[in-house]
């Protein structure tokens, strides 16, 4: 029975494109948290002076915090998809290699 690891490339690009789209989404989340410290519908036109003083430090940063998690997001991308090229030019080269020792056989089967 084999032991090891299988690597289905589809999967791994589905992978990718689902951590893309993560990562692609949080200056939308940073951008919706600061929005509503503004908004009179929330606070009212006086406690809007009161919602900038005390919620602006905390907004900051959870907003420099996001910008952080995105930065690391797009390193986690970035090396997702450079480890699925990786198995993708491997997949390429053995079985290149295996055809190239298939014909020095002759092109028989072992």
């Amino acid at each position: 029975m084999p032991s090891g690891y299988s690597v289905d490339l589809k999967v791994l690009e589905a992978h990718e494109r689902e951590l893309k789209a993560l990562v692609g989404s949080l200056p939308a989340a940073s951008d919706a948290a600061s929005d509503y410290v503004g908004n009179t519908d929330a606070f009212g036109v006086l406690g809007q002076f009161l919602a900038a003083a005390i919620l602006s430090e905390w907004t900051s940063e959870a907003e420099n915090y996001l910008g952080k998690v995105k930065e690391a997001g797009d390193d986690v991308v970035a090396k997702f998809g450079l480890m699925r090229q990786a198995y993708n030019d491997n997949d390429a080269a053995l079985k290149q290699a295996f055809h190239q020792l298939a014909e020095g056989m002759g092109g028989k089967k072992p």
